[in-house]
């Protein structure tokens, strides 16, 4: 008599369930398809989810089973995915579009958030400077390059850790931190409230706060503000997720102007809400808008009036970047589908490229000024990064080189000297400038964010943790990690003076750096 055992069907099964995972390996060893490594987390996702529905269907209909087993295996199959979503739900995802589950019964952090009290020292006597070594009055460093030159940094991070000098719950929202001398200024989302903070330097004590009744959700993008503020002349700028602008006095947080940017201009909010932080040039205060028509509007920096809008077609959500090419102060800016340079003075288009970029490609990273005339543009999704020569009275830029090992989703690239070292997918790359070349390939540190300080690169991990390594050319060589935070962090860090802010929807960090200055990597 056959055994029972002997009919069922285990290779069928084995092959059913390993036909996903031939995609998967493409996708990760296929040089043809690094245009797709984008999708990789998502394939193996993609991968176990059809792989359990084939076993399934291979359960019912050819596996051999009696009966009587199928169903019992069934309803285990059941029961377990019954208990799942019972105990677990998705608070998030990451940048690979994965979930952040976390249990039912524990309430989200944002809910939890104790009412904001503010205390400003009677008189206002606390320094507001944005000159100073020890500011950082604007998104990614004193001047927007991502690079701080600082002589604060230990020269061995290991011998000599940061000290946690203070850490405090806030709000959710996707920005960075400005520190104008006493004063550390955020964005966050508190309740139907979109709020402008600021917290004392030293002690992570709240001084003032600005409301304005707002509120973005976005389960792919994540809640709340994305902009980092802008220090300037005494006052703070500010723009929130749904696109409203204000300019704050920053000894006490007192509204000075408001403008509802996309309302007065009749224009559509972004799908992921809006993310660029303002941009001072002259006496305007320069800020990108919506789904078109114009792309860039321009304001006075001290009264709030409307000077001029430009750059046809809709915005991205890179911020703008200042730039001296020719002769010509411009605006750079890379839009949903174009990359250009525009009039500071008028708005009027100097010069535009739309050659490398593809319009469902989500475009979010700063173009980056390399003087005299270099342009470097980069893009996740697939498309790459690309290197432009803008040549006076030409039609076009002229390309210098095209590159897909650097194709940054969330991250800003940091340049030094002839190198640019930026995260591929989330993987650490360093690139030759003059030839675009792949000089190394590193570590993965997820979707997170890289400031440039000094001889090192402080790499935000999509994690969580901070990670500081040398800004070398040759290999990656990491000095030090420790802990940060403790869930998703999209959030550019802060180096100003020795205090390195970091931040995530959860909470804020102020750590102080210790040690005199040491030897660092040398860049060449």
């Amino acid at each position: 008599m056959m055994n029972p055992r002997s009919r069922i069907r285990w290779k069928s099964l084995l092959a059913l369930t390993a036909l996903p995972w031939i995609g998967v390996l493409l996708l990760f060893f296929l040089p043809a398809w690094e245009r797709y490594s984008h999708i990789r987390s998502v394939g193996v996702l993609g991968a176990v989810l059809v792989s359990l529905l084939l076993a399934v269907a291979w359960l019912l209909t050819i596996s051999g089973l009696a009966w009587r087993t199928r169903g019992k295996a069934l309803l285990l199959l059941l029961a377990l995915g019954g208990a799942f979503a019972g105990v677990l739900r998705n608070d998030s995802l990451t940048g690979d579009a994965l979930p952040q589950f976390s249990w039912r019964w524990q309430p989200r952090t944002w809910e939890a958030l104790a009412p904001l009290r503010v205390t400003l020292p009677a008189g206002g006597q606390l320094a507001f400077t944005t000159d100073q070594p020890g500011d950082s009055p604007r998104f990614m460093g004193p001047g927007g390059g991502n690079w701080v030159d600082s002589g604060m940094l230990s020269g061995d991070w290991c011998d000599v850790p940061p000290k946690v000098l203070w850490r405090r719950p806030v709000g959710p929202g996707w920005g960075g931190i400005t520190v104008a001398g006493e004063y550390a200024i955020t964005q966050e989302q508190r309740g139907e409230e979109e709020i402008t903070v600021a917290y004392r330097l030293s002690t992570g004590d709240p001084l003032w706060q600005h409301s304005e009744k707002a509120k973005f959700e976005e389960a792919l993008g994540g809640n709340g503000p994305r902009a980092t503020p802008t220090a300037h002349d005494g006052k703070i700028y500010t723009l929130g997720a749904t696109g409203i602008l204000v300019c704050l006095d920053g000894r006490t947080g007192a509204l000075l102007w408001r403008r509802d940017t996309l309302a007065e201009n009749g224009q559509e909010n972004l799908t992921w809400a809006k993310s660029s932080s303002p941009l001072i040039s002259g006496d305007h205060v320069i800020t990108t808008l919506g789904k078109g028509p114009e792309a860039l509007a321009a304001y006075h920096a001290t009264t709030g009036e409307p000077v001029w809008r430009g750059a046809a077609g809709s915005a991205g959500y890179c911020t703008p970047v200042s730039a001296t090419i020719n002769g010509t102060p411009q605006i750079l800016c890379l839009l949903a589908d174009s990359a250009g340079g525009y009039d500071a003075a008028t708005g009027r288009e100097i010069w535009s490229w739309t050659g490398g970029i593809d319009p469902n490609a989500t475009t979010t990273t700063n173009p980056v000024f390399i003087p005299p005339d270099r342009v470097l543009i980069s893009i996740g999704y697939g498309v790459g990064s690309t290197l432009l020569r803008i040549t006076p009275g030409a039609a076009a830029p002229e390309i210098l080189w095209e590159s897909l090992k650097m194709k940054p989703k969330f991250t800003n690239p940091a340049v030094r000297g002839h190198h640019v070292w930026c995260l591929d997918e989330g993987r650490l790359v360093c690139l030759d400038l003059e030839d675009g070349k792949s000089l190394w390939r590193g570590s993965s540190y997820g979707h997170g964010q890289i400031l440039g300080a000094g001889g090192f690169l402080i790499i935000q991990t999509e994690r969580g943790d901070i990670v500081v390594a040398e800004a070398n050319p040759a290999e990656e060589k990491v000095r030090a990690r420790f802990p940060a935070l403790s869930s998703k962090t999209w959030n550019q860090p802060c180096l100003a003076g020795r205090h390195l802010l970091v931040r995530n929807d959860r909470e804020m960090v102020c750590f102080e750096l210790k040690g005199a200055p040491g030897k660092t990597a040398a860049v060449r």
